[in-house]
């Protein structure tokens, strides 16, 4: 089981270089903004429908100059700008919509000096989805601390309560118009809005059923009726798109993708009733066969999903086998990752960085994994950003940590040397592949292998992987960390290497499935967090650093049991050795599977 820690963001960027940013900049300055004392609440400008915006933006400083940061698939996010209806020269802002692959979208705004010629610092932050309800996480980037306040219009005599958002703090947002300060400066404005409501045509049918469904879906908190011969608040109703219309003063437009709100059909749909949600996760809250349909957005265009049988589900993640238009004739495995942890429910702010937590996990995967194309490797056909999810190949194999398929009684793998050797040949080459682009897994463990004899071995789940030379100091599981990670604090492909060994031994019947011995039932409990190798608080240290020595002295122990005259054993062998350097890479094991005959 991966350490359930709250993780420091130690997220890389690239810089661009200062022309590069002065030519983006040039694209998406506003010069025809009006002054600020003239210009309408955020809160009142209405929203086009045909577009899925999730924020509004106005900068507030002189030279009106926004530059979005970098984001981390080096994406520039999709803009456009939105105009009100009165006095359009005053009402011009920054529309930001979330389309499949945005987890989050960044901002920069350039340094000024003031009238009193003293400076104000640039700004970066960022904004966050959440999947799972309206809100934003705030994430401060900037060198130094910001002041954010509510700038929606305040009920007479009600005062706006502001926070301090030190440098890599968050904060979560509800909707609503929020300004960012430096001291008394002001730098931006932002609202944010709630999400386009997932719909679910109801039957027609008797009142008494309509009402009992109503309830039905209201007691989960998360569905509610709409009636679309109600008046609509000001703040919802629509007006026709002005995106069409040509652009002429100097403000760039970046017309994305359509996101239409989900759609949850049911059979002799009633047209004009539904049920509507603002939060809630769809893709979390389906029962078996039932389907979403996504009618645009993402980049698998428009698609189903029918829930057929569940896999798994965790704290971290619920994973289903699915029905996908998209992939006929097959059945599809979606993975959900969840960011509403039992860890993080009792605390707001540990709420906040699991959501960029995960977030940042599923691009990473999403990322990683696109672009492999290996056999023994699980195929990824893509994802969605705004849920979280990702659509993978159905291996029909169980993971070798599988009860009473590969994991017998007693925690002793099921297989025998013939499997055993299958498993080392097909997940040393997928190894081979994985390195040859420059990554790494971070976590090889038994429940990331699945496995058939008709199939082979295939390697599965690259939520931690990272470049090489971006070697994590935390996640993964305990047992299968290389003992150079304690003194020099080194992940890299040795790094995998050592954690297969460890798997190898457990499938060789020499060591009982390790990752029970994190149960505190087990006769033989030994369990640590990886991040407490190298916490800062080095009062944490010396108890992670005692159990994982007691786990690595029991593995050497095992390692020198081997038979090195025997091929498969010798490969464990080499595979376990203590200095990486003295480690057989996975080269060294297919080439070892190609020049002698297996014993």
């Amino acid at each position: 089981m991966a350490d359930q820690k709250d993780y420091p963001y130690s997220e890389k960027t690239e810089a661009f270089s200062q022309s590069e940013i002065e030519a983006r900049m040039q694209l998406s300055r506003m010069d025809e903004f009006s002054a600020v004392s003239g210009a309408v609440s955020l809160d009142n400008l209405v929203v086009p429908p045909d577009e899925d915006i999730r924020i509004l933006m106005r900068p507030l400083t002189r030279n009106r100059s926004v530059s979005p940061g970098t984001q981390d698939n080096w994406r520039w996010l999709a803009l456009h700008a939105e105009i009100a209806e009165k006095e359009q020269s005053q009402h011009k802002v920054l529309a930001v919509t979330q389309t499949s692959r945005d987890i989050k979208f960044s901002v920069r705004i350039p340094g000024e000096r003031l009238d009193d010629a003293s400076p104000r610092p640039p700004l970066w932050c960022e904004l966050y989805y959440d999947p799972t309800s309206d809100n934003q996480i705030l994430l401060n980037r900037s060198d130094v601390p910001f002041m954010l306040s509510k700038a929606s219009p305040q009920t007479t005599g009600s005062t706006s309560v502001g926070y301090e958002v030190n440098p890599g703090s968050n904060k979560a947002l509800a909707p609503g118009t929020w300004r960012i300060k430096f001291n008394e400066s002001e730098v931006l404005d932002f609202r944010i809005l709630e999400k386009r409501p997932a719909r679910l045509r109801l039957p027609s049918g008797s009142s008494s059923d309509l009402s009992a469904f109503s309830e039905m879906l209201n007691s989960a908190g998360k569905r509610c009726l709409e009636d679309e011969d109600a008046p609509l608040s000001p703040e919802k109703r629509l007006r026709p798109s002005q995106s069409d219309e040509k652009d002429e003063d100097g403000v760039i437009m970046f017309l994305p993708a359509k996101t239409n709100p989900l759609v949850f059909p049911l059979p002799t749909a009633e047209k004009g009733k539904e049920l509507a949600t603002s939060n809630g996760h769809p893709l979390l809250d389906i029962q078996v066969d039932e389907t979403v349909q996504i009618p645009g957005g993402c980049e698998l265009d428009e698609y189903t999903l029918t829930k057929r049988d569940p896999i798994a589900s965790t704290s971290l993640s619920s994973v289903f086998t699915a029905d996908h238009s998209k992939v006929p004739d097959s059945v599809i495995v979606v993975k959900v990752l969840k960011t509403r942890s039992p860890a993080a429910s009792h605390s707001d702010a540990a709420a906040a960085r699991n959501v960029i937590h995960q977030a940042d996990i599923w691009l990473r995967e999403l990322q990683y994994q696109e672009g492999l194309q290996h056999k023994s490797i699980v195929r990824l056909y893509g994802g969605d950003a705004r849920f979280l999810s990702l659509y993978m190949e159905h291996v029909d194999a169980r993971d070798l940590s599988s009860r009473g398929t590969w994991r017998a009684a007693g925690d002793v793998f099921a297989g025998d040397r013939s499997d055993g050797l299958r498993i080392l040949r097909d997940i040393a080459s997928a190894l081979h592949y994985i390195h040859d682009k420059g990554l790494v897994h971070n976590d090889i463990k038994p429940g990331n292998i699945l496995y058939s004899r008709e199939r082979g071995a295939v390697l599965c789940d690259l939520g931690l992987s990272t470049h090489a030379k971006n070697a994590p100091s935390f996640g993964g599981t305990p047992w299968y960390v290389p003992p150079e990670f304690i003194g020099l604090k080194q992940r890299g492909a040795p790094s995998d290497v050592w954690a297969l060994g460890v798997t190898m031994l457990y499938v060789l019947g020499r060591l009982t499935f390790p990752d029970a011995r994190g149960h505190r039932a087990h006769p033989r409990h030994l369990h640590w967090l990886i991040a407490k190798v190298h916490a800062r608080d080095r009062s944490q240290q010396p108890e992670a650093i005692s159990a994982m020595r007691q786990w690595l002295a029991e593995v050497n122990a095992l390692r020198a049991g081997l038979d090195t005259h025997d091929k498969l054993e010798r490969l464990i062998h080499s595979m376990l050795a203590p200095n990486p350097h003295q480690r057989a890479t996975t080269k060294d094991i297919i080439k070892a599977f190609s020049e002698q005959p297996d014993r």
